[in-house]
C-alpha cells in the first residue's frame, strides 16, 4: 500500500485551541437490531465455552508497518442512532486531534483496510470459515463473523481480528464494505484506537429461551433480569461493545470512518426502512466485485 495513501478518519479537527461542544445528530429510521448480532455471538460463545474466559489478558496486538502521512478529515462523526448505544451519548463535533496521533491513527486504519480486504467477496468470507450472523440490514449490510474473535475487555485492540466482515448482500459476490470489531465484557467503552473518534456502541444482556439458544428478544439492543424472568428465560449477564471500521475503498460512511451506521448502504427501495430482525432485500448490482 502506498504510504501516502491516506484514510478519512471522520472527524474535523477545527482549531486545536477552540473544541466544540456541539453534539452530532443522529440518523433515524429502523435498523436491524444489535440484538440479532450480539445474540449470535453470545450464543456461539456460551455454547463454546468462551464466555466465562473473557478476562483481562491476551497478546498485544502487531504494530502497523506502514508509515503513512496524517489523514485528512472532512466530515463530522455520527455519533446518535445505534448499533446498540452509543457509549458517548454527546459527542463534540470538533475536537483536538492531530500530530502523532493523527499519524497513528492513519496507520491503523491502513492495517485495517488491508485486513479487510482479505475477503473481498462474501464467498471468500464463508470458504475461510466465517459464518453469516445477521441478514442484509440498511446502514450495515450483512455480517458474517467468527464468534471466537470477539475479544475480552482490558486488552489492546488486535486489528488483525475483526469479528465480523460486513458485505452489500448475501449471494456468493456480495462485495466487502467493512468490518466490524466486538469486545466482550467491561463498564467502560474499550481504548479501541488511538485518539478520540472511535463510536464504540454498548449492549448488556441477553436472554435464551428455556432448554434452547435461541434469543428470547432478538430484536432488543440490551435485555434486563426483570425482562427475561416475565418470559421463564435464561439470562446471560454480559456486556458487548461494537466498533464498524468503514475503511473499504468505496464504502466510504458519510458520517465517518467509525460511524455506527454507513447511510450509502440501503434496502433494495433505496430506503432505511427494515424489519428488526428479518431485514430487506439488498438493492441489484451490476458487474464484477471491485
Amino acid at each position: 500500500m502506498d504510504q501516502d495513501e491516506q484514510i478519512d478518519d471522520g472527524a474535523d479537527t477545527g482549531p486545536t485551541d477552540a473544541p466544540s461542544d456541539a453534539p452530532s445528530k443522529a440518523p433515524s429510521g429502523p435498523r436491524v437490531a444489535a440484538g440479532v448480532l450480539i445474540a449470535s455471538v453470545v450464543v456461539a460463545l456460551l455454547a463454546g465455552g468462551l464466555v466465562g474466559a473473557f478476562v483481562a489478558g491476551g497478546d498485544e496486538p502487531p504494530a502497523p508497518s506502514a508509515e503513512v502521512l496524517a489523514a485528512t478529515t472532512t466530515s463530522v462523526p455520527a455519533g446518535g442512532h445505534s448499533h446498540g448505544v452509543t457509549s458517548d451519548e454527546e459527542r463534540p463535533t470538533i475536537v483536538e486531534f492531530g500530530g502523532d496521533e493523527r499519524a497513528a491513527l492513519a496507520e491503523q486504519l491502513l492495517t485495517v483496510r488491508e485486513v479487510a480486504l482479505r475477503y473481498p467477496t462474501y464467498a471468500d468470507a464463508l470458504a475461510a470459515g466465517y459464518v453469516p450472523t445477521t441478514p442484509y440490514a440498511p446502514g450495515t449490510g450483512s455480517h458474517v463473523g467468527k464468534p471466537a474473535d470477539a475479544q475480552p475487555a482490558g486488552t489492546p485492540l488486535d486489528l488483525q481480528r475483526p469479528q465480523s466482515y460486513l458485505y452489500d448482500g448475501t449471494e456468493p459476490g456480495s462485495r466487502l464494505v467493512g468490518v466490524m470489531y466486538v469486545t466482550i465484557g467491561g463498564e467502560e467503552r474499550p481504548d479501541g484506537f488511538v485518539g478520540p473518534l472511535d463510536l464504540w456502541s454498548k449492549t448488556r444482556g441477553q436472554c435464551l429461551e428455556q432448554g434452547s439458544m435461541d434469543p428470547a428478544f432478538p430484536a432488543a439492543e440490551s435485555v434486563t433480569e426483570e425482562m427475561c424472568d416475565s418470559v421463564d428465560g435464561q439470562f446471560v449477564d454480559v456486556i458487548a461493545w461494537t466498533q464498524h471500521a468503514w475503511v473499504v475503498p468505496g464504502w466510504e460512511a458519510p458520517g465517518g470512518v467509525f460511524a455506527p451506521l454507513n447511510d450509502d448502504i440501503v434496502c433494495a427501495d433505496g430506503s432505511t426502512e427494515a424489519d428488526p430482525v428479518e431485514g430487506c432485500d439488498p438493492p441489484t448490482r451490476t458487474g464484477a466485485p471491485e
